[in-house]
Formats: C-alpha cells, structure tokens, sequence
C-alpha cells in the first residue's frame, strides 16, 4: 500500500518524503483529507516514538549517575 511506504518513510527520515509518495496516497484514498491524516498520524507517531527513546536515554543517565 503506498499510505505505508509514506508512514515509514516520515517514520525513518521524513526530509526525504517525496512528491511523488504523498501523491500515490492522495490518489489511492481519493481525498487530501485523507492524505494529509496519514501525514500527521505518521508524524505523531514518529515524534512520540524519539521522545521515548529520549525520555529512557535521560532515565539512563540519571540511573547511572547514582
């Protein structure tokens, strides 16, 4: 499916999503709105998955300075 080649992409690297990618997604929903739903959900989740990683990073680092 194009929508999950565009969310991995925004996931893994999202300066490097393309025209071309958001396109095939507007076309296989048939809608913006729908595109630009996958956009932010990826997004979303994209942010939330490096604040994680971030938040154990500091955990970390408090853990070992103990």
């Amino acid at each position: 499916m194009p929508y999950d080649d565009l969310a991995r992409g925004i996931g893994e690297a999202a300066h490097r999503v393309t025209d071309v990618q958001v396109a095939n997604v507007r076309a296989a929903l048939g809608t913006d709105k729908g595109a630009f739903e996958v956009v932010l959900a990826a997004s979303i989740g994209a942010g939330l998955s490096r604040w994680d990683a971030a938040s154990r990073a500091i955990k970390g680092a408090d853990d070992a300075a103990r």
